[in-house]
């Protein structure tokens, strides 16, 4: 009981804050377009514009960005205006027509649901492998290829954590929320599966993620 009260508190005076100091998104808030660095950026909504990025490539393009990270690393003009450098892969994502995509393996994947919980679909490569036998060595073999596969995950909007999307780690963000989570908690297993994309939504709507004001 004073677990709950103590996160009740923690959600409420976080709220109060945020509404102090931040703005809340909503369909009519401007994301700034452009390469977010690192999770800050992205949070600050302070990405590195286009102007700033020193390539060859034609910026005017839509596949822009994501011909950008093919590159092993990518250069730009800091904040500071020094010429600066970042590796391809450590770029956390970009923003396009009030889109977020985020970085995985040095590809770009939309945030299909952006909120305090968000959610996406992301490539991951994934190793198989197959046992068989060589009658010319008389002995068994083995085989390994490498391949592309889809998974669903979860980011926590307030910390970037990104984690498996499973009941579990669903569970775990929702917990947040005691009246949401009693509530998800008190359904089967079969009906949270049916139901997770509801809840998921019943939450970002209860609590709406915020940006710093400019």
């Amino acid at each position: 009981m004073r677990s709950q009260l103590i996160i009740c508190l923690f959600i409420i005076s976080s709220r109060l804050f945020c509404q102090a100091d931040s703005v809340a998104f909503s369909k009519d808030f401007v994301l700034n377009e452009g390469l977010y660095l690192t999770y800050s950026d992205m949070r600050h909504n302070w990405p590195i514009p286009k102007e700033k990025i020193i390539t060859k490539i034609d910026k005017d393009q839509l596949e822009f960005y994501t011909k950008l990270i093919e590159d092993d690393n990518i250069e730009y003009i800091e904040r500071n205006n020094e010429k600066t450098t970042i590796m391809a892969e450590k770029v956390w994502g970009f923003c396009q027509n009030n889109v977020v995509y985020i970085n995985s393996n040095k590809s770009f994947f939309r945030i299909t649901v952006f909120g305090a919980i968000s959610f996406f679909l992301a490539s991951v490569p994934v190793t198989y492998y197959s046992s068989g036998y060589n009658t010319f060595i008389n002995g068994p073999v083995g085989t390994t290829t490498t391949a592309k596969e889809i998974r669903d995950y979860l980011m926590d909007f307030y910390t970037g954590n990104r984690v498996d999307y499973t009941m579990e780690n669903l569970e775990s963000l929702l917990k947040r929320d005691p009246e949401i989570y009693n509530e998800f908690m008190a359904l089967s297993r079969k009906k949270k599966k049916d139901q997770a994309t509801r809840f998921i939504r019943k939450y970002n709507e209860k609590h709406p993620v915020y940006f710093p004001k400019n």
